[in-house]
């Protein structure tokens, strides 16, 4: 296989403030695994017999070895839940088992996904790397691959605009107040970041994430708003108060005429 660069020698495909990221956050630290090489691994196929593992599946397990193993950090995160500001911070492991990794074939989609530690929280699902370069999860353990994020670096992308935005005012935004969001003016989406179920977009005072819930029983959109500085929760407070006022009249007007 092609050398490959770790993203901590060579974070050039990634943006400057996810670099500043990685320089601030992130370590690596090396694998202690030893025995035999990837290519003895040996997954199980449709039938559920052992079988070697192909070759595509072999090429992105060591890829990922390679450009992100023992890749390191946290990521800082806030919001308000119910009314108080909830702050966290999780580590992220780019690890995986080597010879014991978990692989399965996906019938959806086509090619193969395999486990990595992920995030280090405890939780029903796996975190999960497909052939096709994706990240994805299974959800509760059982479910069938979910694609979360298109690559690795989109991952890393969005983890430091989560940490970076950590320190700022978390907003009570939801979903019966997301077109508030239309009011604000100045945010650009971040491509390197966003994608169809988690979009970033950012202003110089104020940050917006929309994203997709894993929940099967009731799937909707959430909307998570933070400001900076005192420019940006003023216009935030400014946004909401005008869809509000906004809400109200277009309440008296249907009350009007349905009288």
């Amino acid at each position: 296989m092609k050398y490959r660069m770790h993203i901590l020698e060579d974070p050039s495909e990634l943006s400057t403030l996810a670099q500043s990221f990685l320089h601030r956050a992130a370590r690596r630290e090396r694998p202690r695994r030893s025995g035999p090489p990837i290519e003895f691994w040996r997954v199980r196929g449709h039938s559920g017999n052992l079988v070697p593992a192909p070759m595509d599946l072999i090429i992105r397990c060591e890829g990922f070895e390679q450009k992100y193993g023992g890749l390191r950090y946290e990521v800082r995160r806030s919001r308000l839940v119910n009314g108080d500001r909830y702050e966290t911070a999780r580590e992220w492991e780019y690890d995986h088992l080597g010879l014991q990794t978990a692989a399965w074939q996906d019938p959806g989609e086509g090619g193969w996904y395999f486990e990595w530690t992920g995030e280090r929280v405890s939780k029903p699902c796996r975190d999960l790397i497909h052939t096709d370069g994706s990240v994805g999860t299974d959800v509760d353990g059982a479910s069938p691959y979910l694609s979360i994020a298109p690559s690795i670096p989109h991952l890393i992308e969005s983890h430091a605009l989560a940490d970076t935005v950590a320190s700022w005012k978390p907003w009570p935004m939801d979903s019966l107040a997301a077109s508030a969001i239309d009011l604000l003016d100045g945010l650009v989406e971040v491509p390197e970041a966003s994608w169809g179920s988690s979009r970033w977009r950012l202003s110089d005072t104020v940050a917006v994430l929309d994203y997709d819930s894993w929940v099967h029983k009731n799937p909707h959109r959430r909307t998570l708003v933070w400001s900076g500085d005192e420019g940006g929760h003023r216009q935030v407070q400014a946004a909401l108060d005008r869809w509000q006022h906004r809400d109200q009249s277009d309440a008296v007007t249907l009350g009007g005429t349905t009288s």
